[in-house]
């Protein structure tokens, strides 16, 4: 089966960016600037929670499915970019509990000219003790109707009042980065904002994201009957010795999968020991409930450019 991202229905996640003479969004951190691709692919799945349609003779906007559920971090977040890739500002606004630098409604969303679409991937959440606070790395990818694109960087902190209210975003620390060191500091990312795989109880892989890190886990705690656990009998790739022997293995999810009520495809970025970047593009199938990988494989990212531009034109699978 093959699965394709077109450029103007990019997958993912949020923030804040605008054109030239244009208010800029509230930034998530310092950019890594990457030109746009002389290809584009075209849209070939039909999912029911991101599919994607345009106009003839109008620009292409993104209209993925409403996406609204703030029962979990990253829930929340992939919220936040279906908001945004829908030009649902106000919605967007609203998950914000604490709007990054005070800025006011009008100006979140004008800042937002210019954004052709948002794409974005975080690590597994680390939450305290009272399950009320989260933080997150993430790495958001804007494309822009003029064909540039760029990428930012930032710690996120989800809140909620008690175990049954609603998550909401409370502030964003961006990353200081340059095109010349987006792999340290995506990894400085994953240790200090998201748990370490090391560390990452296994989930019971319920929802997309939880698999992938359900099964990037498994091989950070050398777990061969869990990493086996998280792919559909018959089909567990050979993992790489490089992934296999690494001592800080670190991933980053798309946050908002293609989805149908029985399989998914979805995106990651994977580090390991600082000098190793992949970008990863796995299908999933759903049986009684527990979703398992079925295909997927590692693209070595090279420069950054590559890294923006692969994860923005999406993945043949």
């Amino acid at each position: 089966m093959k699965l394709f991202l077109q450029r103007a229905c990019l997958l993912g996640i949020v923030l804040l960016a605008g054109c030239t003479n244009q208010t800029q969004a509230p930034t998530v951190g310092a950019t890594l600037q990457a030109e746009a691709s002389p290809t584009q692919a075209e849209a070939a799945a039909t999912p029911t929670s991101a599919e994607a349609t345009a106009v003839v003779g109008a620009p292409q906007v993104p209209m993925v499915a409403a996406f609204d559920d703030q029962t979990s971090p990253i829930k929340l977040f992939g919220s936040l970019v279906n908001a945004l890739n829908r030009q649902e500002y106000e919605r967007a606004y609203g998950y914000w509990a604490s709007p990054p630098g005070a800025i006011d409604q009008a100006g979140f969303s004008a800042s937002f000219f210019g954004i052709d679409a948002i794409v974005g991937l975080v690590t597994a959440p680390t939450l305290n003790e009272s399950q009320t606070e989260a933080r997150m790395a993430g790495i958001v990818l804007l494309g822009m109707k003029d064909g540039g694109a760029r990428a930012d960087t930032a710690c996120y902190v989800a809140t909620r009042a008690d175990a049954n209210s609603p998550w909401r975003l409370s502030s964003s620390k961006s990353m200081p980065t340059s095109s010349n060191n987006v792999l340290g500091v995506l990894d400085q990312q994953a240790r200090e904002c998201g748990t370490p795989l090391e560390q990452l109880p296994l989930s019971t892989q319920t929802s997309i994201p939880e698999v992938l890190f359900s099964y990037y886990a498994a091989l950070a705690q050398a777990d061969a009957a869990k990493t086996a656990e998280t792919w559909i009998e018959g089909t567990l790739p050979n993992v790489p010795d490089s992934l296999r022997q690494s001592k800080q293995l670190s991933v980053y999810v798309n946050v908002t999968p293609v989805e149908t009520a029985a399989a998914a495809f979805l995106q990651t970025i994977v580090l390991a020991d600082t000098n190793a970047l992949w970008v990863g593009c796995y299908g999933a199938s759903k049986q009684a409930e527990v979703w398992r990988l079925n295909s997927g494989f590692l693209q070595d990212s090279g420069p950054t450019m590559v890294l923006i531009q692969t994860l923005t034109q999406g993945c043949d699978i």
